[in-house]
C-alpha cells in the first residue's frame, strides 16, 4: 500500500481510468489469494485484515488515497492480508499488466512503491522488537506504564494492531494483581488455621489431625480447635456458600465470631445461638456457612454438638461401626432468630470422631460420578486402631484415587479426633 497525494503525479497516472463506487463491507483483495490487479483507492477508507486460524484480526485502517496490492502484483506473491471497505469508497481497478507498464513509463510510482515498501519493513521490524521486549517484560512481571505509553504511539499501519496488543497486556497485569491479591487472601485464611501447639498439653488425652486443601487459591472451608478450659476441648469445621475472596472473608468472620461467643457462652448451643445470631444481624450479602461445632470433654469423651446442616460427622466406636451424627438445625447466618439445636455423643478410650466437607463425598472423576458416602463410609469401617494422622492420609489418597487426574472442584477437609486408650 503506497501512500501518495491527491495532487501527486501518481494520483494523476489514474486519471481517465474507470472508477468504482463500492459500499462499505466490500471485500477487495483476500488473504493468500493470487495477486492479479491492485487498485487505486481515490476516497474513502479501507480495513486490513489478518485472518487467522483463531479468527479475524484487524492490522490497520487506510485511508485514500492510496494503491492497494500494488507490492503482490508487482511481486507476484499471494495476498498477505484481506482488504475490506470500511466506508464508502472509490476505487479504480489496476491489472498487473496495465500497473506494470505505467511503473516502465513512471519510474517515480516504482520508486515510491519501493520506498514504500521499506517503510513498512523497517516498522515491522520495530514493531517486532518492542513487542518482543513487551512480552519478555510480561514474562518477568516487568510490565510498566513506560511499555504501554510506547505501544500507543506505533506507525500508522500497526495502529490497530498495537491497541489490541495494549489490551491483551492490560489484562494480564490485572490478571496477575488478582493472582496477588488472592495470594495475599490465602496467606490471610490459613493465618486463622489453628496451631497444633494449641492443644499439645493434652496429647495424651486425644489425638488430633486436620487437613484442608482448597480447590482454588482460596477455598470456602476452614476448621478450628481450642481448648475452652483445661478440660474442655472446642473443635468445628465448616463450609462457606461461595469460593474466592469473599467466601475467605466471610470464614474469618464466622471464625471470629465463634471464638468470641465460646468465650462468652458456656455449651454448644448457647455459643452457636449467640454466633448465629451476630452472623445474621448485618449480612445483607446472604452469605451462610454449614458448620458443625463440638465441645469435647477430654476426661468422660462426653460430647456436645451442634450440626447447623453440615455433612454428618461419622463416630467410629472400639468395634469399628460407624454411627453419624445428624444435623441438629439450619446453616448459620441464613436467620438469626432461629436457635440452633444440640445432641450429645459418647467418645470412649481408642473411639474416633471424623468430621468432613462435601469436598470428599462431592470429588468427581472423568466420568463425573461422585466418591460419595458409602465409599467413605467403607474406608472407614474398622479403621478405628490407626492414628488419627493415617486416617486424613488415606481418605484423601482414596479419593484422589478415585478422581483419576479428574481437576478439584471443591475443597477437601478433614479433621480427625481420637480419644487415647
Amino acid at each position: 500500500m503506497t501512500p501518495v497525494s491527491a495532487e501527486s503525479p501518481i494520483a494523476l497516472l489514474f486519471d481517465g481510468l474507470p472508477e468504482t463506487m463500492l459500499p462499505s463491507g466490500t471485500v477487495l483483495l483476500r488473504q493468500s489469494e493470487a495477486s492479479e490487479y491492485g487498485f487505486f483507492l481515490k476516497s474513502g477508507s479501507v480495513s486490513v485484515l489478518a485472518e487467522t486460524k483463531f479468527g479475524t484480526v484487524t492490522l490497520a485502517t487506510i485511508e485514500a488515497p492510496q494503491l492497494i496490492g500494488e507490492i503482490g502484483v508487482l511481486a507476484k506473491l499471494p495476498r498477505t492480508a484481506t482488504i475490506k471497505a470500511a466506508s464508502q469508497i472509490t476505487v479504480v481497478k489496476v491489472s498487473g499488466a496495465q500497473l506494470l507498464e505505467i511503473g516502465l513509463k513512471n519510474a517515480n510510482l516504482l520508486l515510491s512503491v519501493i520506498a514504500q515498501l521499506g517503510r513498512q519493513i523497517d516498522a515491522v521490524n520495530k514493531a517486532v522488537g518492542l513487542y518482543t521486549s513487551a512480552l519478555e517484560a510480561l514474562e518477568k512481571r516487568e510490565f510498566d506504564a513506560a511499555i504501554l505509553e510506547e505501544l500507543a504511539h506505533p506507525p500508522p499501519q500497526l495502529a490497530e494492531f498495537s491497541s489490541a496488543f495494549q489490551r491483551f497486556a492490560r489484562q494480564i497485569s490485572d490478571k496477575r494483581r488478582q493472582q496477588d491479591e488472592l495470594a495475599g487472601a490465602a496467606i490471610i485464611q490459613k493465618s486463622f488455621l489453628p496451631k497444633k501447639s494449641a492443644i499439645k498439653a493434652v496429647g495424651e488425652r486425644i489425638e488430633l489431625h486436620a487437613a484442608m486443601r482448597a480447590a482454588r487459591d482460596v477455598g470456602g472451608d476452614f476448621y478450628d480447635y481450642f481448648m475452652l478450659d483445661d478440660d474442655r476441648l472446642a473443635v468445628c469445621i465448616g463450609d462457606i456458600c461461595g469460593k474466592g475472596i469473599s467466601a475467605s472473608i466471610f470464614m474469618s468472620v464466622v471464625i471470629t465470631t465463634l471464638r468470641t461467643a465460646a468465650r462468652e457462652e458456656g455449651g454448644a448451643a448457647a455459643i452457636m445461638a449467640r454466633a448465629n445470631a451476630i452472623l445474621a444481624r448485618d449480612n445483607a450479602a446472604c452469605m451462610f456457612a454449614t458448620v458443625f461445632f463440638a465441645i469435647v470433654e477430654l476426661n468422660t469423651g462426653r460430647i456436645e454438638y451442634c450440626n447447623c446442616g453440615h455433612n454428618p460427622p461419622y463416630l467410629i466406636n472400639k468395634l469399628g461401626q460407624l454411627t453419624s451424627l445428624a444435623a441438629t438445625g439450619l446453616p448459620m447466618a441464613l436467620y438469626g432468630e432461629i436457635i440452633p439445636g444440640s445432641a450429645e455423643a459418647q467418645l470412649q478410650p481408642g473411639e474416633m470422631l471424623v468430621l468432613f466437607t462435601d469436598g470428599v463425598t462431592e470429588a468427581m472423576n472423568a466420568a463425573s460420578e461422585e466418591f460419595g458416602e458409602e465409599a467413605l463410609m467403607a474406608g472407614l469401617e474398622g479403621q478405628q486402631a490407626i492414628a488419627a494422622t493415617q486416617v486424613v492420609a488415606d481418605v484423601v489418597a482414596a479419593v484422589d484415587k478415585f478422581a483419576n487426574g479428574a481437576e478439584q472442584a471443591d475443597d477437601i477437609t478433614l479433621v480427625v479426633l481420637k480419644r487415647q486408650s
